[in-house]
């Protein structure tokens, strides 16, 4: 009897009520240092999920390393850019995805000029003179806007071409989400290398 509790006792501890590679996802970790192990925590329980399933690309670097390529090959022509998943996180019900929280970062197709124009200044606060933050992008979703001039790039990059973070989740509040996207930004600024590094702040814009 004692083993059989024993058993019972770490199959819940260990969240495997979906399946042993959803509990032992090793990125759930790594998610955990590119956006604050205590904001991944919280973002999971509000998800209402038992068990989790992570995905992405969750090391700071690579995702710098990618990002760094891609702008020292774009031209202000180019209008696509390739967005690339930080970390995902799928909370389980059972076989049922009660919850999303998703982190991704690319080129921005906005710049930093558009920040003005009437329709955009509704929406988007400045934080300061290199970051722009819209707290509520859509349902569930926080975005912010940060300029990155790097090395290698042509003139226009800093200002045409700036990062973007996003942040999404239906279940998150928007100061969660604040706090996963402040987190994630400044791990994956700290790689990039720019020439002037934009300063992420760490409180939520309060003002435009």
């Amino acid at each position: 009897m004692t083993a059989i509790t024993f058993l019972v006792i770490g199959g819940l501890l260990s969240g495997c009520s979906g399946g042993e590679e959803r509990a032992d996802s090793p990125k759930r970790g790594q998610c955990e240092t590119l956006l604050g192990d205590e904001n991944v925590e919280a973002a999971v329980r509000t998800t209402g999920g038992s068990d989790v399933e992570v995905g992405g690309t969750p090391q700071a670097d690579v995702l710098a390393e990618r990002l760094v390529r891609e702008a020292k090959q774009w031209q202000e022509s180019d209008l696509q850019h390739t967005s690339y998943t930080g970390c995902r996180v799928d909370a389980f019900e059972g076989d049922e995805i009660s919850g999303t929280v998703d982190a991704s970062v690319k080129w921005s197709a906005l710049s930093l000029g558009m920040m003005d124009s009437p329709k955009n200044s509704r929406t988007w606060r400045q934080a300061n003179e290199s970051v722009y933050v819209e707290t509520e992008a859509g349902p569930g979703r926080s975005r912010l806007i940060a300029k990155c001039a790097v090395p290698g790039t042509i003139d226009s990059q800093p200002s045409d071409l700036p990062l973007q973070f996003d942040v999404s989740g239906t279940s998150l509040g928007t100061e969660l989400r604040w706090e996963l996207l402040s987190v994630f930004a400044r791990s994956v600024v700290d790689e990039m290398g720019c020439t002037k590094p934009p300063v992420i702040p760490s409180t939520m814009p309060t003002s435009a």
